[in-house]
């Protein structure tokens, strides 16, 4: 289930007593200098961003993990197998280059590093990206992490499946955006997961509980009575 980029206010007669959301890590920026302004808290459901903290905004509420505890998966994953070195491809925004940097101190403490930065636009163009991906191919780069978001990591996997990218030989490690897609709906379109084949994608855990049961059931009725049977919960919707 992914919800829009605006936040939403909880109304108490004509006083903000809340704001959720956004779900973007960039505008969350943003919004928390709001919610300091106005003393109230920001309930965030979906931005990772590791830089925001309570510590700098004292009415942040994190209701989602932040990206440093993947980053350390990650870093844990090259260490086990001795690649030592990866090349990054990231978002060029405040999501994409903290969590890039997290990485690269984790990294550093397993005595591994980033080969490569390779940044990419915001909203960047299949040209972008295939001049991006031909660059970091004739570096003989091998071992990827890819940080973006939703859109733009199917782009990259699109592009990099046609120059051939993603046969034996390379490793491709995708940090939950792209998870949290793959898991919105079902059946996954076939050309989608096509080009996604021996992707390693890391997803948060949610424990199979009563009250993750009955918020299912319930969904899976709401999408008969609206017809919309495609759309399922992902991990940030829960």
């Amino acid at each position: 289930m992914r919800a829009n980029t605006d936040s939403s206010f909880a109304v108490h007669g004509t006083d903000i007593v809340a704001i959720v959301g956004p779900q973007s890590s960039v505008v969350a920026h943003v919004i928390t200098h709001l919610a300091n302004e106005l003393k109230v808290p920001l309930l965030s459901f979906s931005a990772t961003d590791p830089t925001l903290s309570s510590l700098q905004y004292p009415f942040f509420v994190r209701k989602a993990p932040s990206d440093a505890f993947q980053m350390d998966a990650i870093s844990e994953l090259v260490d086990y197998f001795q690649w030592k070195e990866v090349t990054v491809i990231f978002v060029d925004d405040d999501y994409g280059r903290n969590g890039v940097a997290y990485l690269n101190d984790q990294l550093a403490e397993r005595h591994c590093s980033i080969f490569y930065k390779a940044a990419l636009p915001p909203e960047p163009s299949r040209d972008d990206i295939t001049d991006l991906l031909v660059r970091v191919a004739l570096m003989e780069s091998q071992v990827f992490v890819l940080h973006a978001n939703p859109d733009s990591g199917v782009k990259v996997f699109s592009v990099a499946h046609y120059l051939g990218m993603t046969i034996t030989g390379y490793v491709w490690i995708a940090t939950d955006r792209l998870s949290s897609l793959l898991d919105s709906f079902s059946p996954s379109e076939s050309e989608i997961m096509d080009t996604m084949q021996g992707v390693l994608s890391l997803r948060q855990h949610t424990a199979n509980t009563k009250r993750r049961k009955n918020l299912l059931t319930r969904w899976s009725k709401l999408k008969r009575e609206d017809d919309n049977g495609n759309v399922r919960v992902d991990s940030y919707g829960l």
